[in-house]
C-alpha cells in the first residue's frame, strides 16, 4: 500500500493525513491517469476519493476480518506490466548477434494495455513513444518472420537492422513510462514522512 493525495499538490492539496488516501501500487500509478483529449479515464474527483476513504475506514473499523479473507489478485496493472515487457524487449534489442537473439519481441502487455484503455489515457509525450516503440517492434518481428522465405544472409541482415532500429525507441518508451509512474507514486512517501514528523 502507498499513500496518495486526495487533492493533488499542484491543485493546492496539503501534505497532511486528512488529504491522504491509501491505495495499492497499481491504483496509485493510474488513479490520476487521465487524458483530457479523451472523454474517459480513471481520474477521480476529490469528493469521490474522500468517499472511498471513508467507506474503507468504516470496513476496517467494523469488519477487519474482511481484509484478511479478501481474495487478492496478484496480477500487476497494465502500465507496470508494460514496463516489464519493454525491459524484456530492450534486452532482446541489446543483443547484436542475430544468431543469439533466441526469440522475437513481445507485445502481449501492449495489447493488454490497449484492450484495457490504458494507452489512450496517457498524455502524448508518453503515449507517442510507446506507440512508436511497438510499431518498431512489429516491424522487427515481421522482418524476422520474412527471414524464413529469403536467402539466409539477406534475411539475417534485414532482421538485424530492424531489431537494432527498435532498440532506441524501446528505451525511450520505457524511460518515459517509468518517469510517469515514478511521478504518480512519488506523493506517497512525502505524505507519510510529513505525518511522522508531526507525531
Amino acid at each position: 500500500m502507498e499513500t496518495d493525495h486526495i487533492v493533488p499538490r499542484e491543485q493546492g492539496g496539503r501534505d497532511e493525513i486528512g488529504n491522504a488516501i491509501p491505495v495499492c501500487l497499481e491504483c496509485h500509478a493510474e488513479v490520476h491517469c487521465y487524458n483530457d483529449k479523451h472523454p474517459r479515464g480513471r481520474k477521480f474527483q476529490p469528493e469521490e476519493l474522500r468517499l472511498h476513504k471513508e467507506q474503507w475506514l468504516k470496513i476496517c473499523d467494523q469488519h477487519p476480518e474482511a481484509l484478511i479473507v479478501a481474495i487478492r489478485n496478484a496480477d500487476v496493472g497494465p502500465l507496470q506490466a508494460l514496463v516489464d515487457e519493454l525491459e524484456f524487449n530492450a534486452t532482446v534489442a541489446s543483443v547484436k548477434d542475430y544468431n543469439l537473439h533466441g526469440c522475437k519481441f513481445r507485445d502481449e502487455q501492449f495489447l493488454r494495455a490497449i484492450h484495457e484503455g490504458s494507452i489512450s489515457l496517457l498524455l502524448d509525450d508518453i503515449r507517442v513513444p510507446i506507440l512508436e516503440a511497438y510499431r518498431a517492434v512489429g516491424a522487427a518481428n515481421s522482418a524476422i518472420d520474412r527471414r524464413n522465405s529469403t536467402p539466409w544472409e539477406e534475411g539475417v541482415g534485414e532482421a538485424s537492422s530492424f531489431v537494432a532500429a527498435a532498440g532506441p525507441r524501446i528505451k525511450l518508451a520505457k524511460d518515459e513510462l517509468l518517469k510517469f509512474l515514478s511521478t504518480e507514486a512519488s506523493s506517497g512517501p512525502t505524505l507519510q514522512a510529513t505525518e511522522r514528523k508531526k507525531q
